[in-house]
């Protein structure tokens, strides 16, 4: 167990990577391919939007995928702002060590050990699918994170015993994002067991 950013880490914990506006970094269309992008998404409670920091010594970090068990990588070892960042099987290289860093409101800058530029999201963007890259240091929310532990999140969102059922069943939007989700699945081959060559 290590401590970063007013967190307390464990390598047997996962944690959301959420933004200022409560959207979370996740894998794109729960891909289990090496390549597939990091995106930001509405959480869901999906594992693919899950991750577990592993120690790459030096007061450095893997961040590890629940659902593909793949590592947050920088595209190509690229180096310069505006990289992407995908998801690749564990290397021993430093596109995929990450250094946290924390800020006085509580939440933290990731910063790539590689490229020395922070997780950020292309164009500022802040809605549902928009990429995740690194870039230069910025002041503000566009580069900054809250590391929260899954377990804590559910134990606040979980129901109480006596609370009624919501009536009234999803909402439309979740409705089709579960009927797309089961319909990716299913063309997918319920999306396990798709993998990926490096090009």
């Amino acid at each position: 167990m290590a401590r970063a950013s007013q967190v307390v880490l464990s390598e047997n914990e996962y944690y959301l990577i959420k933004a200022p506006n409560g959207k979370v970094l996740e894998v794109k269309d729960f891909s289990t391919a090496n390549g597939a992008f990091i995106q930001l998404w509405d959480y869901a409670g999906h594992p693919w939007q899950q991750w577990r920091f592993v120690d790459a010594g030096e007061g450095h970090w893997r961040i590890q995928n629940r659902f593909t068990g793949k590592m947050i990588d920088l595209v190509q070892d690229g180096v310069v702002e505006g990289t992407w960042l995908h998801q690749w099987s564990r290397t021993s290289g430093l596109s995929q060590c990450w250094a946290l860093e924390p800020l006085r409101n509580g939440r933290t800058r990731i910063r790539s050990v590689l490229a020395n530029k922070y997780i950020d999201l292309v164009g500022m963007n802040t809605s549902n699918g928009a990429q995740a890259q690194i870039w230069l240091e910025v002041k503000g929310g566009n580069q900054e994170w809250n590391l929260e532990r899954v377990d804590d999140i559910t134990a606040r969102t979980a129901p109480q015993a006596d609370d009624p059922p919501y009536p009234h069943g999803p909402t439309p939007g979740q409705r089709r994002h579960q009927d797309d989700l089961v319909r990716k699945l299913n063309q997918s081959g319920k999306g396990r067991g798709r993998k990926g060559s490096k090009a």
